[in-house]
């Protein structure tokens, strides 16, 4: 055989190679695996010699040991921040928000409203078919709404929003699948029965390596997602393969547009947790203070996160019925902040639709950002 080094190159360059393009000649072994897609392979990657050592922790003591298949991809990204360097991730601001913390922003955001409206359509009688058409117009508005992080990090936010709402629609489907008349409805087999698609999840990310880890960590949820909804409308999926996903966009987004990455006519909600990085810091790195020049036309002493606030209220300015949450420091809420911060916000008619008073950040990662952090929830209703 080839050496190791060799096979792995060889090996991702298949996997980045469509059917039809593939060499009939190819080793049994190559032929084994199925072409990738997405752009998930499409990067040729650097790979290092592999000595006996890493040939063993990779074979015999990582991959064969751990079972992928029930990753929570929502702490997926956190296993790969842990691999960046502590320096790294607080130059950065970056924290892995855990799913409790996520949940305090997209449930009254959006979640706990949905699975209320579910809740009242199946209490609607089945004779006469309009809990049915209920069920059926209510999986449409799942599949039509659309997201977007504009700090997204390697993702957290995105995959647990996704996951929700598939667990939804599997819930609706289900049901649908109950309903006699419904049997028929999910025979033809080249349509599939999934309306909430990764294509309506969008993030802004700075970090090429998290970028990578978002996508990543979207298609496990994609795929675990699929295997639920098999096990619910009886049929098998073509697993593979993966969608071509560019929602996910490299860059930093206090500088760009975001209608680039998703028009603001189109965009429902948008969440996340902006980078922790103080006003203190603005002192050493002289960028921060551009881009809070940037963002709100004078270089006031408030905090980095608040860029983010401006800039959704901005963007989401003219679509009435759009909302945004973010996860920020306190400080935003303490001193003279808030008086530089918020009249603007109120002045264009946004208003504070939710709030978390301060609670200690609790990280996932090693290193606990002790952190005191508030949540703000803000709309035009």
């Amino acid at each position: 055989g080839m050496p190791d080094r060799d096979a792995l190159l060889k090996l991702f360059e298949w996997l980045d190679t469509p059917d039809d393009k593939r060499s009939p000649y190819a080793p049994e072994a190559l032929k084994a695996f199925p072409y990738m897609d997405g752009g998930l392979f499409s990067e040729r990657t650097e790979i290092p010699a592999l000595d006996e050592t890493i040939r063993t922790t990779i074979i015999v003591d990582g991959c064969q040991e751990f079972d992928w298949t029930n990753v929570n991809p929502t702490v997926f990204g956190s296993i790969f921040e842990g691999a960046l360097s502590h320096d790294a991730r607080r130059s950065g601001g970056m924290h892995y928000t855990s799913p409790e913390n996520i949940h305090k922003v997209i449930d009254p955001l959006f979640l706990d409203a949905l699975k209320a409206e579910l809740g009242q359509i199946l209490e609607r009688p089945v004779a006469g078919g309009a809990r049915t058409k209920a069920l059926r117009d209510f999986q449409d508005k799942l599949g039509g709404l659309t997201f977007l992080d504009p700090a997204c990090g390697s993702g957290n936010f995105l995959t647990e929003t996704y996951m929700c709402l598939r667990r939804l629609e599997n819930k609706v489907l289900f049901e649908l699948s109950k309903d006699d008349q419904s049997v028929f409805v999910f025979e033809d087999v080249e349509k599939s029965p999934v309306r909430v698609s990764l294509s309506r999840f969008h993030g802004i990310e700075i970090n090429d390596f998290a970028c990578c880890v978002a996508r990543t960590a979207l298609w496990i949820a994609e795929k675990q997602a699929d295997q639920d909804t098999a096990k619910v409308v009886m049929r098998v999926y073509d697993e593979l393969p993966l969608t071509d996903y560019a929602g996910v966009v490299e860059g930093n987004a206090l500088r760009m547009d975001w209608n680039d990455v998703v028009p603001a006519s189109e965009c429902d909600y948008i969440m996340g947790n902006p980078p922790f990085i103080g006003h203190i810091s603005r002192m050493k790195n002289p960028t921060l203070g551009e881009d809070i020049q940037n963002v709100w036309g004078t270089n006031q002493d408030i905090d980095y996160v608040s860029c983010w606030y401006k800039k959704a209220a901005t963007f989401l300015g003219s679509k009435t019925g759009s909302t945004f949450a973010f996860v920020s420091t306190n400080s935003i809420t303490q001193g003279r902040q808030p008086s530089i911060i918020f009249p603007s916000l109120f002045d264009d008619g946004w208003r504070i639709s939710f709030a978390h008073r301060t609670f200690v950040w609790n990280s996932q990662a090693d290193d606990q950002a002790h952190v005191h952090v508030v949540i703000i929830g803000m709309d035009k209703k």
